[in-house]
């Protein structure tokens, strides 16, 4: 009986650890208990954004998912964008470098110097 729950707990242990390695930056992402990390990983983002129009955000990069309720950003508001969900158009945005949620890639634009 033991060592079924020892090659139980093994097993677990490595689906954790290949899942860890398959989100890439994720593990740099203190995704909190709020927010649902991308199945996939994320990918590294390049430059600012502002918003191309109102947009809420969201706790996970799927179009069905809840919305953060504490946050909502304007037409041509500044977005500070930490990564993007990989397979996903969806952007994991922050707030002093830590993420508060999901905006779609159509709600927003590059932001001019």
């Amino acid at each position: 009986m033991v060592r079924g729950v020892t090659s139980t707990i093994g097993i677990l242990t490595l689906f954790l650890a290949s899942t860890a390695l398959a989100q890439g930056a994720a593990p740099n992402l203190n995704m909190g208990e709020d927010l649902v990390p991308a199945p996939y990983g994320y990918e590294a983002v390049t430059g600012k954004y502002v918003t191309a129009k109102p947009t809420d955000v969201y706790i996970s990069p799927y179009v069905w998912a809840g919305k953060v309720t504490s946050m909502h950003f304007n037409a041509g508001q500044p977005v500070e964008i930490l990564a993007k969900a990989k397979g996903y158009d969806w952007l994991i945005v922050g707030k002093n470098g830590m993420p508060v949620g999901y905006v779609p890639e159509t709600a927003l634009s590059p932001a001019k110097n």
